[in-house]
């Protein structure tokens, strides 16, 4: 019986250790928030992040992992995808309240012409059962980082935190 699965991560060099035995998958969907923008640092994170989660898809610890674009910062009112970041941004205010998001996510008042500004995470991970949110990160209320959410995954701990 497989137990575990000690795989190469990029982390200083230590392997990430992956639990199997006596675990089923995450009952949710996962998903990848990335802006579209990104710094040289944060895109080397997000290749750590998104090589982690195909470790996690190949020991079936998760099944899928969508990844989604969203704008650095956006100016409301507005429409298209940029009016789609901002309604997720909402359901996570909503979820957790917008404390809980900083310094991730950054809302300011705008001026007479527009609403609201929102700058987003350079990386985010929502997961979600049954379309309601479960589980977000990062979170400045619960000191938990996206990072965190994949060392929870490989050591088969909960997740939610929603």
């Amino acid at each position: 019986m497989l137990r575990g699965l000690d795989v190469w991560g990029t982390s200083d060099g230590e392997p990430t250790i992956i639990k199997a035995a006596g675990r089923d998958a995450l009952d949710g969907t996962v998903t990848v928030y990335v802006a579209d923008s990104l710094s040289a640092e944060s895109h080397d994170r997000l290749r750590s992040v998104l090589d982690n989660f195909d470790r996690l898809e190949a020991a079936e610890v998760v099944d899928e992992v969508r990844v989604t674009r969203w704008p650095k910062t956006v100016e409301a009112p507005t429409d298209g995808p940029a009016a789609a970041a901002l309604a997720c941004y909402d359901e996570f205010v909503e979820a957790v309240g917008a404390d809980a998001l900083e310094p991730g996510f950054e809302e300011r008042s705008g001026d007479g012409s527009h609403g609201r500004t929102v700058e987003f995470a350079d990386i985010c991970i929502a997961i979600r059962e049954d379309g309601e949110l479960t589980g977000l990160y990062p979170r400045a209320d619960e000191d938990a980082s996206v990072e965190d959410c994949l060392t929870a995954l490989a050591a088969g701990n909960p997740v939610e935190n929603v």
